[in-house]
């Protein structure tokens, strides 16, 4: 299905979601109780703004937050804006709004054992955790039955899983790893060493299709002297491979195990067996009662319940039809945190929404194995930069973060990393919107008069929301945009990095700095969303990956993004934050800042 959204319908469905998150507040039977205690941020600021031509206008901006720590946040957000020009009539602009978020309920409640936890979950792909795509049920499905070498914990320091403990050379060219003893899969089988280097070795392969194939590529060999010791022999020097061994991709699988039984079958050694399953409506999870991590799992029983469209889900949660729901429309988010029965996790990340501009499909003819639908396709309209930097300076990102993201997260600058990574560039020129410069972009590509582009998109995360967005704010500068939303399931297969559609909307979960540019702008990658080939960028990534100087990688990162925000390849338009919305019975929920990271075994029900 598809459909099609003009700005007027736009202005219109955010005047409807207001309405009915308001409606939805004033109904809720209860109100949020407001805790008097010490204020801990208030601002305020004013701002004044010069309008061409006239006098100063002044805008002023009263934001008020109030948090308690340790217990329910209470939000309130009060903006008031007024715009008075000089001889006319007063413009006043008043907006309110009230935001409620709860801090993660491991901080309350002793956790208990037992009980089910039912998600919804827009839809399931491939079980074989090497291959896992963009669907949206595969990576928690990994985390749920399989075990990676390291995880990300909570607090984003890289911590022990299936290793106990590891050590590398001074010149970060070897890694040595203990495998930790008494891991079974759930076939009563130990985890050892092999299986380890057999999970590796699949996604090393010459015919591997995993997204990870190419980030990982810097492994020479692997020895595994015993069954408790793995050694990774690198070809060159790195310093980001613990960061690539959290990734959802590196699921460790039993030694000699064929592809097609994974695709079809579970075998890991997770906190839970999969039992049901049936990707069109759901999938059943069971406890393992072996699992190595002791007084874990806390419950019996976990349920994906399949539901492409986000307003299922919602209703779904609102009724207690299922438990939690990761990701929910920001437009009812607040009608949601007004709920006495529904708690709201949230977190800043690194997760960005993005507009794909496919630059070439030159470089990839003759390379039939990868790019077979490409082969005699010309060149797109995106392979003159000019267009590309035409619509990096007709978008408003701020305008983007407000009215796609309710004004949660912050502008992006047309490259991934995030502005809490230890390598994003300080002093970074910030891209703002500047509708003659766009022009003169948009004439210099062929288009004085300016263009009609169709942009397509999908009901997923904030994607819809920020085309929409996208759409309003481009078209003083001569882009007329039409947007095409389709079907969520089939989107990435069907739209995604395919040739019928080279402009089309995108979001990625937050990686570091190293994994988001390789996996995203690498050239010849399977998951290089705009075809971007500079072999320089490709140079910086190995020079920054093999160097064990902190401000000698920092500076090739610089140069990273200098490259990315005058080449724009990709249109990084808002950072995203994670949210979860879920039952107040569910408890050790927390938002997770990166990626594909759940800690599903920490979640229980409260009695």
């Amino acid at each position: 299905m598809l459909s099609r959204v003009t700005t007027r319908s736009f202005v219109l469905i955010v005047a409807l979601m207001s309405i009915v998150a308001i409606a939805a507040i004033g109904c809720s039977s209860s109100e949020p109780t407001i805790i008097e205690k010490e204020v801990v941020v208030e601002k305020e600021v004013i701002k004044e703004v010069q309008v061409p031509g006239e006098t100063i206008v002044v805008k002023e901006e009263v934001v008020k937050e109030v948090e308690v720590p340790g217990e329910t946040v209470i939000v309130e957000k009060e903006v008031v804006k007024e715009v008075q020009l000089p001889g006319e009539t007063v413009v006043v602009e008043k907006q309110v709004e009230v935001m409620v978020t709860a801090v993660p309920d491991m901080m309350g409640d002793e956790p208990a054992y037992g009980g089910t936890i039912r998600f919804g979950v827009i839809d399931q792909g491939t079980l074989d955790p090497m291959l896992a795509g963009l669907s949206a049920g595969q990576a928690p499905y990994g985390e749920l039955t399989y075990d990676n070498v390291v995880m990300y914990w909570w607090n984003g320091d890289v911590t022990p899983w299936a290793v106990e403990s590891w050590s590398s050379a001074d010149d970060l060219s070897q890694y040595t790893f203990s495998v930790r003893e008494g891991i079974k899969f759930h076939n009563g089988d130990p985890l050892t060493s092999a299986d380890i280097k057999y999970t590796l070795d699949r996604i090393r392969a010459e015919d591997s299709a995993s997204p990870l194939k190419g980030q990982i590529s810097y492994i020479d060999t692997i020895d595994t002297p015993d069954d408790n010791t793995v050694v990774l022999n690198l070809g060159a020097p790195n310093a980001f491979l613990l960061g690539d061994m959290t990734d959802y991709h590196a699921r460790i699988v039993p030694n000699g195990i064929e592809g097609e039984t994974l695709t079809n079958e579970e075998h890991g050694s997770g906190p839970f067996t999969l039992g049901e399953h049936n990707p069109t409506e759901r999938s059943v999870f069971h406890k393992y009662e072996d699992y190595w991590r002791e007084g874990r799992p806390y419950a019996d029983q976990i349920i994906f319940f399949y539901m492409p469209e986000q307003l299922t889900r919602i209703e779904a949660l609102k009724t207690g039809a299922i438990d939690v729901a990761y990701t929910p429309p920001l437009a009812f988010l607040g009608s949601l945190a007004g709920n006495p029965d529904i708690r709201i996790a949230e977190t800043p990340s690194a997760g960005v929404v993005v507009i794909d501009m496919h630059t070439a499909y030159s470089h990839l003819q003759g390379d039939t194995d990868n790019w077979a639908k490409f082969q005699g396709i010309e060149d797109p309209i995106f392979a003159d930069k000019n267009l590309r930097k035409a619509m990096q300076y007709a978008v408003d990102r701020d305008f983007i973060v407000q009215a796609a993201q309710f004004g949660r997260g912050s502008p992006a600058n047309d490259h991934p990393v995030g502005i809490n990574d230890q390598y994003y560039w300080d002093e970074q020129p910030i891209i703002k919107q500047d509708i003659m410069k766009a022009q003169e972009y948009l004439a210099a590509a062929g288009y004085p008069d300016g263009i009609d582009i169709v942009l397509n998109t999908a009901d997923i995360g904030f994607m819809q929301e920020a085309a929409l967005a996208f759409q309003q704010s481009v078209a003083e500068a001569g882009i007329n945009v039409q947007v095409e939303t389709h079907d969520a399931g089939p989107y990435w297969e069907a739209q995604w990095m395919d040739p019928c559609c080279p402009f089309v909307t995108s979001n990625w979960g937050g990686r570091p700095a190293n994994a988001a540019i390789d996996v995203q702008l690498r050239g010849g990658t399977v998951w290089n969303e705009s075809f971007y080939n500079n072999p320089r960028l490709d140079e910086l990534l190995d020079l920054a990956a093999s160097s064990p100087d902190f401000e000698e990688r920092k500076a090739y990162f610089q140069e990273m993004q200098e490259i990315l925000i005058e080449d724009v390849p990709v249109l990084y338009l808002a950072y995203s934050p994670v949210i979860i919305a879920h039952r107040a019975n569910i408890g050790g929920v927390q938002a997770h800042a990166a990626l594909a990271h759940f800690l599903f075994e920490e979640m229980w029900v409260k009695n």
